[in-house]
This record gives C-alpha cells, structure tokens and sequence, in this order.
C-alpha cells in the first residue's frame, strides 16, 4: 500500500508542480486561458487543503499507517531535500509569480 500512496502521491506533486509552472508562464505572458484557470483553481484547492490539515498533506497521515519510517520523503519519490522543503519552495516561486503579475499590471 506505501507504494501505491508514495506513487499516488508523486502524481499528484507533478501535476501540482505543472500547474504552478505554468501560472508562473501565464503571468510572465499576461495571457490567462482556461488552462491558467485549471491550473490556478488546483494551487488554490491544495493550498486550502493543507492548510486545513494543519500544513500536511492528507497522504502523508495516511501513509504514517503503514511505515514506522519518518524521513520528508517517506511518502513521496522525490529527493530528501525537495520533499523536506517543498512548502517553501513552491510559496517562494507562487511569491515570486505574484510580484511578477503586480510588475506587468502596473508597468
């Protein structure tokens, strides 16, 4: 069952890094489609749903039950690092794209 959690979860991190990526792309060239949309209505819905579960992922509360272990990446295929500080990481670049947008709007 961890693997099919981890893989599960590792599906859904690119799919959510996609998203991100490409808001980050729709802002820098100020064209926002229907996929802009999707993808800004999933990093909305994520962010919603982590911060309901008091900043955790409800797959990691899943995955603690079939493993004692308790490395950041216990749950996902991603390397030690970027699973450790993937909140970070993900609220730099989200931080960065939104003072990109408030630059194009006021220049």
């Amino acid at each position: 069952m961890i693997i099919f959690i981890k893989s599960l979860h590792t599906v859904i991190w690119i799919i959510m890094t996609g998203a991100t990526f490409y808001i980050g792309y729709s802002v820098i060239t100020m064209t926002f489609d229907l996929l802009f949309y999707i993808s800004l209505f999933l990093i909305v819905s994520e962010s919603v749903v982590i911060l309901i579960n008091s900043w955790r992922c409800p797959l990691t509360n899943i995955a603690r039950k079939y493993t004692p272990e308790d490395s950041p990446n216990f749950d996902i295929y991603l390397p030690y690092s970027i699973a450790k500080y993937n909140k970070e990481i993900f609220s730099v670049i989200l931080s960065v794209i939104l003072l990109i947008y408030i630059y194009n709007l006021i220049v």
